[in-house]
């Protein structure tokens, strides 16, 4: 039988012994705090990267059943996966994903946007996913394309009115061009069905897209073929890249994995 003196001895031992397991613990969480501390792109390698798409076919296309793919989802989707890196999809207005990049407060990356010397001041990109066609016209019918068929010539004729989108990235060959147009200037906010349907109705004469964003809303059948008219042009040059445009949070690694994964 114990006697009250040894059993004191062992509660004692007992309290200290708990009192012990608590510092323990307490000091292993508080190493973790500050190896996260230090490192915080450790903390959320883990989640997800955000992908945001937009509806613009035929590079980002959002399906009925709510699905992505085009031409630029598909590379990006299968280096995703080569390369092991978690991904979500979202669908977001195009002026929604711009903010979110600036913001910077998510890693997050916009699917298939030109490369601009104005979005490199705030967001990163990776190599190209995607490579547009050659740009090309869409006229109304009855556009009389003049003798030599260049952009120039076009462009040059004060009776053409040529429609713009606003805010559509034309690139570096023809915003050269249309800096110095005779032409009349139309513009809308519509999207690039109605920038097409309104070619076919004769709102404006002519306006200017990748061969391959015309010849995919043709087969659509949003505008007649008798309504319109596609115009090649020999001296345009090689389509535009496309790329992921990423918030400054995406780490390096990230984007340096995925541009490997790239075919």
């Amino acid at each position: 039988m114990r006697s009250a003196h040894s059993t004191v001895r062992a509660q004692s031992c007992l309290a200290a012994s708990k009192k012990h397991g608590r510092l323990t613990t307490k000091q292993h969480m508080h190493s973790a705090f500050i190896f996260l501390s230090l490192f915080p792109a450790l903390a959320v390698a883990e989640s997800p990267l955000k992908l945001q798409v937009v509806q613009r076919p035929p590079y980002l296309l959002v399906e009925p059943n709510g699905a992505f793919s085009g031409l630029s989802v598909e590379p990006t989707r299968a280096a995703f996966k080569k390369a092991s890196i978690a991904v979500t999809w979202e669908q977001v207005p195009a002026l929604r994903q711009l903010q979110r990049l600036k913001d910077n407060k998510e890693r997050v990356c916009s699917v298939g946007w030109y490369k601009t010397a104005e979005r490199a001041q705030f967001a990163k990109f990776t190599s190209a996913v995607s490579q547009d066609s050659r740009w090309a016209a869409l006229a109304n019918h009855l556009f009389q394309l003049p003798k030599d068929g260049t952009v120039n010539a076009i462009l040059a004729d004060r009776d053409v009115t040529v429609l713009f989108k606003t805010g559509y990235v034309y690139g570096a060959y023809l915003d050269r061009a249309f800096a110095s147009m005779q032409a009349r200037r139309m513009e809308t906010n519509g999207d690039m069905p109605l920038v097409f349907q309104m070619i076919a109705r004769g709102r404006a004469q002519i306006t200017f897209a990748p061969l391959e964003e015309i010849k995919y809303y043709l087969k659509q059948d949003l505008i007649k073929g008798a309504q319109a008219q596609i115009i090649e042009f020999r001296e345009m040059p090689e389509g535009y890249k496309r790329f992921l445009m990423c918030s400054r949070l995406v780490e390096d690694d990230i984007i340096r994995r995925f541009n490997a994964a790239l075919p």
